[in-house]
């Protein structure tokens, strides 16, 4: 739901140079603490193709090379967007050179592996790597059925290997990913437990209305103090250090004819009186801006229309009864705060007394570093949720 060099609406936007293709720095971020890759001697690396149908798909499974027994699988669900196995994001450069943000299913992958896990990562359907992928397919093809249907032959392809422990399998979905996580759990109850990433509990529309909200209207203000949008403020967010979900208010308000042929203007159907100016006050009111995402239910968030969504993780509350682990970043832009506490809740309520839910301050969507909802730009992943993890993991995996 924001801007990577091929995807990112994690839930949400994309960059206006990606523009619908679906979703840096303010302030003085918190001390974080980076994790260092493992020595790779201790990593076993094995290449696998999945059958999605129509596409064979790249994976990995990486393994501890200190054993043979049957290892505790984690299964690695991405988010949205054309993402990578790596969970790769990138941004642009003011000459729009991609510039790496973070990979951090790479990260969170060879951590486990390291302590003692067999991690799989697969790339998403019609995708081949990072930033490549048929956009044509992608974009027009698949859904979260099929992405549903792909996840379930994933996990089929992983009960199948012969270092995964079958009997421990537990699935990580980040984002929109983890709406198929909690749906192909319901699914299949022998799943040994459930991680959720900044999970997508409330529902779509309410997630786009918080990211322009609370994200994407403060950040376009800060360079309209006189509350006068022209095509050279549009300039102004884009070249500023917002993150990728405060630039995404660009594919909201921006003329996508305009993007088309790599300029950024304002959207004359927003400018209801033909001036060349946005007012803030009467042309990008709440509900005018209301009006744009629900118009986008039918177009480029048709996939998240109701009906075509898989259900939140609210929704799927009542019916995860296994052990769960949620991991929220307090200034994630993607999803507010607010939902993962509200599914924390929700679980317990329905009589689910294995949920843990870890908010971590100072950190945003990918659960790197960030200083505010505006500062969160998909930065890579913390050493303190990676410990949490393993640590939650190796509670489970003994049981």
């Amino acid at each position: 739901m924001t801007s990577r060099t091929h995807s990112s609406t994690r839930v949400g936007i994309i960059s206006a140079a990606a523009c619908l293709s679906l979703m840096l720095t303010v302030g003085c971020a918190p001390a974080i603490t980076q994790v260092g890759a493992p020595a790779q001697t201790t990593l076993e690396r094995q290449a696998l193709i999945i059958d999605f149908g129509d596409v064979q798909t790249k994976a990995e499974l990486t393994v501890p090379r200190s054993t043979a027994a049957l290892l505790p699988t984690v299964i690695l669900i991405p988010g949205s967007g054309p993402e990578d196995m790596d969970a790769t994001i990138s941004s642009f450069d003011g000459l729009g050179k991609p510039i790496k943000l973070s990979s951090i299913f790479k990260t969170i992958s060879d951590f486990a592996t390291s302590s003692g896990f067999a991690v799989l990562r697969y790339n998403k359907h019609y995708v081949t790597g990072p930033g490549q992928f048929d956009a044509l397919k992608y974009y027009t093809k698949l859904d979260m059925k099929q992405m549903l249907a792909d996840a379930e032959n994933v996990l089929k392809a992983a009960k199948a290997n012969p270092r995964v422990d079958a009997k421990h399998i537990y699935l990580y979905g980040w984002s929109e990913g983890s709406t198929v996580a909690a749906a192909l759990v319901v699914r299949h109850p022998e799943i040994a437990g459930l991680i959720v990433q900044g999970p997508l509990a409330l529902s779509w529309r309410e997630t786009f209305l918080f990211q322009i909200r609370e994200v994407g209207m403060p950040y376009l203000r800060s360079f309209a103090a006189d509350g006068k949008v022209t095509d050279a403020t549009l300039l102004k967010v884009q070249a500023g250090s917002g993150g990728l979900v405060a630039k995404g208010i660009l594919n909201y308000i921006g003329d996508p004819n305009a993007f088309q042929t790599g300029k950024i203007a304002i959207n004359p159907l927003l400018d209801t009186n033909k001036n060349g100016v946005l007012d803030v006050a009467t042309e990008l009111t709440p509900k005018i801006l209301e009006g744009v995402v629900d118009t986008g239910f039918a177009s480029f968030f048709g996939i998240y229309a109701p009906g075509r969504a898989l259900p939140t993780l609210l929704e799927a509350a009542p019916k995860l009864k296994l052990p769960v682990l949620i991991l929220q970043g307090q200034f994630d832009s993607n999803v507010p705060e607010q939902g993962a506490r509200a599914l924390g809740t929700a679980l317990k309520a329905a009589g689910n007394t294995d949920a843990t839910l870890r908010v971590y301050p100072g950190l945003g969507h990918s659960l790197g570093s960030s200083s505010s909802l505006i500062d969160d730009n998909f930065r890579p992943i913390d050493a303190a949720p990676l410990t949490d993890l393993v640590s939650w993991l190796r509670g489970h995996a003994r049981n």
